[in-house]
């Protein structure tokens, strides 16, 4: 699956993080792979509104470049392996324009809500 995120200098992170010096925090990239990440475990099962991802690993996080205000954020989520009692091994990377800004593997578990 791929994600895109629009950049803006108006985020609120980017009142603190830096002062002068706006960057995206690494924490909020591995969060808009996991968002995508659900989406990608979700989107095979019949009525996924009734199901809940639970991310239980991040693994081998790497942040390789600065993503700043009028970056375009593009998300890439592959399963690395089959979905075995709801446990989703998933790769992902960001980049910026053709430059890979940060990369992480995350394990998730999927749950049929109640």
């Amino acid at each position: 699956i791929i994600a895109v995120k629009n950049i803006t200098g108006d985020q609120y992170f980017f009142q603190g993080h830096f002062p002068g010096e706006p960057i995206m925090p690494g924490v909020l990239q591995i969060e808009a792979m996991a968002q995508a990440g659900g989406i990608l475990v979700l989107a095979g099962k019949e009525n996924p509104e009734n199901w809940s991802t639970y991310f239980v690993k991040i693994e081998n996080a790497k942040f390789k470049d600065k993503v700043v205000p009028g970056d375009t954020l593009v998300i890439r989520m592959a399963l690395t392996g089959p979905i075995r009692r709801g446990l989703c091994a998933m790769k992902g990377e960001a980049y910026v324009g053709n430059k890979l800004v940060s990369e992480a593997n995350l394990m998730a578990q999927i749950v049929e809500n109640r």
